[in-house]
């Protein structure tokens, strides 16, 4: 997993925050690891904090990633069955579910 620094405007409640986050005078505003809450949020902000510190957690498999690409895939064979009403539909169908899957298995 790697670290990413985010800026904190962007971030919502919950995100887990890192590292130490120090103001501009060096002073420890937050002792890392911390879950952002939006009091905490607001603070940081009005101190001048932009950025933080926080895990890139899209490089991980994650059963819910899973889950999401497997409905994508079954939704996709929903929407390609009426290719093989025409002669050459199954194989154009099963091209492109191949391309679509490799393409989300090469995602994760």
């Amino acid at each position: 997993m790697r670290l990413v620094t985010v800026k904190l405007e962007s971030l919502d409640a919950g995100i887990e925050i890192v590292s130490d986050v120090h103001d501009s005078l060096g002073r420890l505003l937050l002792k890392a690891p911390q879950s952002l809450d939006l009091n905490m949020k607001k603070v940081l902000l009005s101190r001048g904090v932009l950025e933080v510190v926080i895990q890139d957690r899209r490089s991980e498999t994650r059963v819910e990633d899973t889950r999401a690409v497997e409905q994508e895939i079954a939704a996709l064979d929903v929407r390609l069955t009426l290719l093989d009403k025409f002669a050459s539909g199954k194989e154009f169908r099963d091209r492109v579910r191949e391309t679509v899957t490799q393409y989300y298995l090469r995602k994760k």
